[in-house]
């Protein structure tokens, strides 16, 4: 018998969203604002925006958030707490957080070339304090520190707040846009 204690799971879902409007409308946003100062190295952060400005995603993520999070048995529906965009060009990244006061978050990609940056998502146990690297010969989700989720063009990601991941060095030469989001 098999028992798994204290699952951690991130569900995607595939959209059909415009990318064109979402990618002019966040290059517009950020030609009309200042970045704000949160996890990332670089690049740029929008800070909170309207959601009804992409009313159609907030929509979807609102929807997609709820059904991710009834696994968790809680009784109350979510709602969407705030919404922002990332671009990311060379060279950027962001730094290792979580998203405090929630409890689902998530991303969505507007435009997510290839070597842009994964979401990478931390093991919250030390395992690499117990299993030592060269002695493992294949990762899997049982013996892996990290974890990494290569963007892809129109997905929805959802994961519980409170579990610490970063995005990688965007090493292409073309922007990557994300729309980020907590659910509380």
């Amino acid at each position: 018998m098999e028992i798994n204690l204290f699952k951690i799971i991130l569900e995607g879902h595939k959209l059909k969203q415009n990318l064109s409007f979402l990618k002019e409308k966040s290059l517009e946003i950020e030609n009309k604002s200042t970045t704000v100062s949160k996890s990332n190295l670089g690049g740029f952060n929008s800070g909170n925006i309207d959601p009804i400005i992409f009313e159609e995603l907030s929509k979807e993520i609102l929807h997609y958030g709820n059904i991710f999070f009834k696994k968790f048995n809680f009784k109350e529906e979510l709602s969407l707490d705030n919404i922002w965009i990332n671009i990311n060009r060379y060279k950027d990244s962001n730094l290792s957080h979580t998203h405090p006061f929630s409890k689902i978050s998530g991303v969505f990609y507007v435009n997510a070339p290839k070597n842009s940056g994964d979401l990478i998502f931390k093991n919250p146990y030390k395992i690499d304090t117990y299993l030592l690297k060269d002695k493992i010969y294949s990762y899997n989700e049982y013996n892996s520190q990290e974890w990494n989720i290569p963007p892809q063009e129109n997905v929805l990601y959802l994961f519980p707040s409170w579990i610490e991941h970063r995005v990688g060095i965007n090493l292409s030469n073309k922007e990557r846009i994300s729309i980020s989001f907590n659910l509380s």
